[in-house]
């Protein structure tokens, strides 16, 4: 970047996230609060309402008119993708941040997948299960048959990060489950412009009814709800798993080589599964593909000449120095073979993450659009595992909920942050709870006490208002 823009950066590390992974912006809000600060902040997950709020105390730089000016690779992600400005812009209907793009296309169906190994599949004469009764047949047999012929054989495992309502729940009523991170409350969801809390409904019932039965066949555990998710890496490393609830097959396999013969590429998608009323769904996100990107502060003398240079880091070749690492050495641009999507390929790979020290990751301002990240090139003999989660993708693509029903990132008003954060909190300790309560009989979703019992503790949370501050947010937010 240094010898193509001109520009020397001094860089400056620090920490955002705590030990167990978790956001923390101690350090951050301290420079913020002093006035220390730095020209600009580069990959910081500031959440879109504190864009606004530093943007209108003047902290942050306003950029529209820069980036019109400046800008032209922003501008050509903007005109790809129309939603992307929507997405950061704040409460003044301005951008205080640069804008980033990595469309990932499995990525949008990864919240819901599942995965079955086919040779046990086939093991206890079983076909690819299209109904929630015909998963349940199918654990069953998993179970009676073990397939494995080892001890401690799983016929359904997930770990305890991983959720298993986004699944399960899609064959009842959509449910867009919770988002985690920066994004709009758990659980909600449009119907008509009007907002929706979805956990609390005769259908999501159903859909715990369907797990009890799960549970009291024995094939759902507490192991589903507890299992670390190194835990589950170790069982699908000894061929312990048949169904799995996961993202993808690094979840329940650790390492991934692209051996051809390596045991993951024996686990194939389920699709999204269909209920006894006929619903099934994938919850799609149509809305994930921005990134953090980068903030100038009001610090900068010169804001045009970091737009400029940020705006360089969504050209092909930088995005892919960034990311990839030293162009010939870890990769090429390459039309000699075919892409991800079955298109003339783009580009190739020698490896990914790339060697240490050369890259930064999938840190950097970029713009990777669906169609580039599609044109890595396939080595048909070792097919990428990006190749394999593009056909899963594919395959829930087919049921994605529509778009109008997913509920968009919102600014939630400084009235109400504190009351909607605290809210959201109890929301997902209820959920969740409740979740692994009814689906292993501690309760009981067909006694109505027990159901009662569930759904007012939302209420006595302050469910109600909580649904108005989003539906107040979705309704004022900028066009």
């Amino acid at each position: 970047m240094e010898r193509r823009t001109g520009l020397k950066i001094e860089y400056v590390p620090v920490l955002v996230r705590g030990t167990d992974g978790s956001i923390d912006m101690t350090k951050i809000n301290a420079m913020l609060a002093s006035g220390d600060l730095p020209d600009a902040f580069l990959g910081i997950p500031f959440t879109t309402a504190q864009l606004s709020l530093y943007g209108q105390q003047g902290l942050f730089v306003a950029l529209d008119d820069y980036i019109e000016t400046y800008a032209p690779m922003t501008r050509q992600a903007m005109a790809e993708y129309p939603d992307l400005r929507g997405l950061k812009v704040s409460t003044d209907n301005k951008l205080y941040t640069m804008l980033g793009v990595n469309d990932c296309y499995h990525c949008r169906s990864s919240n819901n997948r599942a995965w079955v190994s086919q040779s046990y599949l086939d093991k206890v004469g079983g076909t690819m299960p299209e109904t929630t009764d015909d998963l349940r047949e199918l654990l069953l047999e998993f179970k009676n048959q073990n397939p494995s012929g080892k001890s401690g054989f799983l016929p359904f495992a997930s770990s305890e990060s991983t959720p298993i309502d986004t699944y399960f729940m899609n064959a009842f009523t959509y449910n867009p489950g919770n988002p985690g991170g920066n994004r709009t409350g758990g659980w909600l969801r449009l119907n008509g412009g009007t907002v929706e809390f979805v956990a609390n409904t005769p259908e999501w019932r159903e859909g715990l009814r369907y797990l009890h039965q799960l549970g009291q066949d024995g094939t759902l555990t507490r192991a589903t709800f507890s299992m670390k998710d190194t835990e589950l890496q170790q069982n699908g490393n000894k061929g312990l798993v048949g169904f799995a609830r996961a993202y993808w097959w690094g979840s329940f396999f650790n390492p991934i080589n692209l051996d051809m013969d390596e045991p993951w590429r024996d686990y194939v998608a389920v699709p999204p599964l269909k209920g006894p009323a006929g619903v099934q769904y994938t919850g799609w996100d149509y809305y994930g593909y921005y990134t953090d990107a980068l903030q100038i502060t009001s610090a900068c003398a010169s804001p045009e000449l970091l737009v400029q240079w940020t705006d360089y880091m969504m050209d092909l070749e930088a995005t892919m120095w960034t990311y990839a690492g030293i162009k010939d050495d870890n990769w090429s641009f390459d039309h000699s073979g075919k892409g991800i999507n079955g298109k003339t390929s783009l580009f190739a790979n020698k490896l990914f993450p790339a060697p240490a020290g050369q890259s930064w990751g999938q840190y950097a301002v970029m713009y990777r659009s669906s169609d580039f990240r599609l044109g890595e090139k396939v080595d048909p003999s070792a097919p990428t595992f990006e190749a394999g989660l593009y056909e899963a993708g594919q395959a829930y693509e087919a049921y994605a909920q529509p778009k109008e029903m997913q509920l968009p990132p919102l600014i939630i008003s400084d009235a109400d942050a504190a009351a909607v954060a605290d809210t959201a909190t109890a929301v997902t300790a209820a959920v969740k709870t409740g979740l692994a309560q009814f689906s292993l009989g501690e309760l009981d979703p067909n006694n109505d006490a027990d159901w009662q019992s569930y759904t007012d503790q939302f209420t006595a949370m302050g469910i109600d208002a909580y649904l108005q501050a989003h539906q107040a947010a979705y309704e004022s937010r900028p066009a």
